[in-house]
């Protein structure tokens, strides 16, 4: 087959838009499969891996593979401890979110522009380290190995975690500017870490 027909097959628009569409769709799907919260870091797993599978050039499932592929997850062996996972997850952002609004509530003592300063780094730098872990094929044996690895790379590895950091922040000033992304908001963080963990990966 020639790289016309290839072309052709693909449809007017190209592999690229149909990458921007995928994206997209696993963005929608993930944060519809994130919403118990506890199963946001199976559900960004998931997405991941198919982003990862689309970008290999394997076929990626259509939104329904996209949920049986995370209930086969949840219902093997891992489930539990991706669901641990989600729950360790969901108390720790918890207790940060409750520091930053008491923090907001005390705004006339000292000192609080620089904890509230400290917090919203330590938020973000925590949300490019899971992205790293999540995008990782090996969050799906271990996620203790997998923020291991995470940690390990965000070090070795400082352009990714600024772009990683970049990617998050862009993401959440585009949330607070349009509340409505917060819908599709996930398929670019998605496709971010897995750039990301590819770009690292390679030789």
């Amino acid at each position: 087959m020639t790289a016309t027909d290839a072309a052709g097959q693909r449809g007017p628009f190209g592999a690229g838009f149909e990458l921007f569409a995928d994206m997209l769709g696993i963005g929608v799907a993930t944060t519809l499969a994130s919403l118990p919260v506890i199963t946001a870091p199976a559900a960004v797993s998931t997405g991941c891996g198919q982003l990862r599978a689309r970008s290999e050039g394997r076929r990626t499932p259509d939104g329904l593979g996209y949920f049986r592929t995370l209930a086969r997850r949840l219902g093997s062996a891992r489930g539990p401890a991706d669901l641990m996972a989600g729950l360790v997850m969901t108390l720790l952002g918890g207790i940060l979110i409750i520091d930053l609004l008491l923090i907001r509530g005390t705004q006339g003592i000292p000192g609080t522009g620089i904890v509230t300063v400290t917090l919203t780094l330590l938020v973000a730098t925590l949300a490019a380290v899971c992205l790293r872990a999540v995008a990782l094929p090996e969050s799906e044996h271990g996620w203790l190995a997998a923020l291991r690895s995470s940690a390990r790379a965000s070090v070795l590895d400082p352009l990714g975690s600024v772009l990683l950091l970049a990617a998050v922040a862009v993401a959440a000033l585009c949330v607070w500017m349009m509340p409505v992304l917060v819908v599709l908001i996930l398929g670019p963080l998605i496709l971010a870490a897995t750039a990301i963990q590819a770009r690292a990966s390679s030789p």
